[in-house]
Parts: C-alpha cells; sequence; structure tokens
C-alpha cells in the first residue's frame, strides 16, 4: 500500500497576551496556577472572552435564541473549501466552506451584498484572516442562516485554492469558541 504525501497547514493564530482582539472585548490573560516545581505537576489558568484568536461565531452570537457552539454540526466543520482572495470572490458552484483571504490590515470585511450572495450560494462555513466578517448586518445575515462564521484566521501563507479544512471548536454551550484550524493539501488526489 502507498501511502499519501499530505501537507497540514496551521491557519491558527496563537493566543497570548499580544493576540489581537476585537475592541472592548476580554483580554487574553494567561497564567501559571500550579507548576512542577512546586506542586509536581503543571495547571495552567487561562481567561479570555468566547471571540478571541482564531475563533468560531455560532448562531447565538447575535440571534437570540440561536445554536450555540455545542450544537454546530461537526460535518459542517471538516471538508472541502477553496480560498480565494478578497478582491476575486468567485464560489464555485457546490461550495460549502469559503475562506477568504487579502487583509493583512485585518480589513477582509465583506458586505451585506455579499454575505447575501453567500446565503444564496449555499455556504455552510464563511472564514476571513480579519478580526471580523464584517458589520452587525453582516453577522445577522449570515448567522440567522446557520452559516458559521470564522475569524482571524492565519491565511498570510496560504494560495488560493482547493482544500481540506478542519476548524474545530471546544464543546461548549456558547456564542463562540477559540478553535484550531487547519488546511490539508493532498486528500482525494
Amino acid at each position: 500500500m502507498r501511502c499519501r504525501k499530505i501537507k497540514i497547514i496551521d491557519i491558527t493564530q496563537e493566543l497570548g497576551k499580544d493576540t489581537k482582539i476585537y475592541e472592548g472585548d476580554p483580554h487574553i490573560r494567561l497564567e501559571k496556577f500550579f507548576t512542577v516545581d512546586n506542586y509536581g505537576y503543571a495547571v495552567s489558568k487561562l481567561s479570555m472572552g468566547s471571540h478571541s484568536g482564531t475563533h468560531i461565531d455560532a448562531p447565538a452570537h447575535v440571534i437570540s435564541g440561536g445554536k450555540t457552539v455545542r450544537e454546530i454540526p461537526l460535518n459542517d466543520l471538516v471538508g472541502d473549501c477553496i480560498v480565494v482572495e478578497k478582491s476575486e470572490i468567485k464560489i464555485p458552484q457546490g461550495t460549502k466552506r469559503l475562506l477568504i483571504k487579502g487583509s493583512e490590515k485585518g480589513e477582509a470585511r465583506i458586505s451585506e451584498r455579499h454575505a447575501r450572495i453567500l446565503v444564496d450560494a449555499g455556504i455552510r462555513i464563511i472564514g476571513t484572516d480579519a478580526l471580523s466578517i464584517g458589520n452587525d448586518a453582516v453577522h445577522k445575515i449570515l448567522l440567522s442562516e446557520e452559516i458559521c462564521v470564522l475569524e482571524s484566521l492565519k491565511l498570510n501563507r496560504v494560495k488560493p485554492g482547493s482544500y481540506f479544512l478542519c476548524a474545530l471548536p471546544l464543546k461548549i454551550d456558547t456564542d463562540g469558541s477559540p478553535i484550531r484550524a487547519c488546511l490539508i493539501e493532498g486528500i482525494g488526489e
């Protein structure tokens, strides 16, 4: 049996005190709670907002009674994905997961018109390398249709094209969650 060669591209921002957060959100704090030297084992205390670093927005982020992270089908968060430049958003038919890159300044926002186009195209996951996909209206358009939003992805070294996406959140009953996201090349070849 011949093994396929795959390449995993980590598209997750590292969480730490220097991680950019949305203005007004809780700051990220990571501190040693127990240390190996003092207790024989290490435990850290982590404090942050549910939308810190690379994260997912669940419908409950802006929709009263909307699905929480725990309720998002994992099948939506794993599978074929297309990465496009913001300046050239073209959605191939049948695309369910779309990542938009092109915002080194964190401004890869989409308009309300683009959000409606994504809804009509049947997108299930939309992601961006910006801190936010768009304004409140954009979030409501997408999340009311249960289109999950991935924000603060690290796409600067990713070329536009087809990939396999894995973007799993913590299993928590809340409006958002940090995720560890990666793109995989070589699956299905």
